[in-house]
């Protein structure tokens, strides 16, 4: 199904923080808006699944520490096991349309690996040419297949040629969506380096997996049982309710995106029924919090 996405950059100013982490000293986390650049692209392929932890792109930043580092994602294999046996075989990145951000950048693609990257399987380098003001879309030159076992971390890398190389929005609540991987420092989540944190805007397409009606195979929840946060996976969700075993309405709101996060930390513990409404129908999915 065709589906035509609509991003909104808006003039933002310059936000920094102090971070600290693992010993290592301060380091300074710098964002900066773009300018009333106004972007719709329709470049996405028609069939598969582009992943994204990402759902409102409206306001984006591009984040700088003033050195070179790493920065991604990590999918978590209970998520890409419902994606065994197809492969990752293209990302998608933000041209922001503004030369100040033109330059070359290296994507890694590593499987394995729970607080850093584990076995780095592709590797290729690509141009933001600064003049697109859209979002552009590679193929990967080694795709990478989805055993279902395994983390995978999408990651990508500037040496530091450009003072703001890594497009981000305000952070979403999910803690893969924010790792950052700095000379002396290692692998953190950004959080800890700072109380502004962001989560990385970037795309991934899992090609040989078709989204076939709404069933419940087509939502991925997890982690299940859970103590405290639930991430729900699915294609355009547009609309979450959970119900207690009484019948009862705890959460009903709308959403946005192919992924959400739901907090339970304050649920009694018990069996929940999750309703999850997306643009191709309705799935339902129990949830024990303990």
């Amino acid at each position: 199904m065709k589906r035509n996405v609509f991003f909104l950059l808006m003039c933002a100013f310059a936000i920094s923080g102090i971070a600290q982490a693992q010993n290592c000293g301060e380091i300074q986390l710098n964002a900066i808006g773009t300018n009333n650049v106004t972007i719709s692209q329709d470049r996405l392929p028609s069939e598969g699944s582009w992943f994204s932890y990402v759902g409102d792109y409206s306001s984006p930043s591009i984040i700088g520490i003033g050195m070179p580092f790493n920065w991604g994602y990590m999918l978590p294999a209970e998520l890409m096991s419902e994606y065994k046996g197809c492969s990752l075989t293209e990302f998608g990145f933000l041209d922001a349309g503004e030369e100040q951000f033109a330059t070359t950048y290296t994507v890694n693609i590593y499987l394995g690996g729970d607080t850093a990257p584990g076995t780095l399987v592709s590797t290729q380098e690509f141009e933001i040419t600064g003049t697109v003001g859209d979002v552009v879309t590679f193929r990967l030159n080694t795709p990478v297949e989805i055993d279902g076992t395994q983390n995978i971390w999408l990651t990508f890398y500037n040496d530091g040629s450009i003072q703001y190389p890594a497009p981000a929005v305000a952070d979403v609540g999910n803690p893969n969506s924010r790792w950052i991987g700095i000379d002396g420092y290692g692998w953190v989540d950004m959080a800890s380096l700072s109380s502004e944190a962001y989560s990385w805007l970037a795309w991934v397409y899992v090609d040989g997996y078709d989204w076939i009606g709404e069933s419940n195979e087509s939502v991925s929840v997890y982690p299940n049982p859970t103590t405290n946060n639930v991430n729900i996976v699915a294609m355009g969700i547009n609309h979450v309710t959970v119900m207690n075993a009484l019948g009862q309405v705890v959460y009903d709101s709308n959403a946005d995106g192919n992924m959400t996060t739901l907090d339970m930390s304050s649920y009694q513990a018990g069996v929940y029924m999750v309703r999850v409404t997306t643009e191709n129908g309705e799935s339902v999915k129990l949830v024990t919090k303990q």
